[in-house]
């Protein structure tokens, strides 16, 4: 019987993947492309406002009250 060992989330993370990728006989990526990813969330500036014009346009001027003139 193996006896659990204490791992760093980190260490074990790698041995998930390694286990998993040998099992699939799936090739790694490379360090390049990994740091090609985007990290998640993110929206590139361009495309930012791209969709803040584009709202700006379908909603039009706003509205002024006239209390705030």
């Amino acid at each position: 019987m193996k006896t659990a060992t204490a791992k760093s989330p980190t260490e074990h993370a790698q041995q998930v993947l390694g286990v998993t990728i040998a099992a699939w006989d799936v090739r790694p990526e490379s360090p390049r492309a990994v740091a090609r990813r985007a990290p998640h969330g993110y929206e590139p500036l361009r495309a930012r406002r791209r969709r803040f014009f584009e709202a700006a346009r379908v909603l039009g001027e706003p509205q002024r009250l006239a209390h705030a003139w």
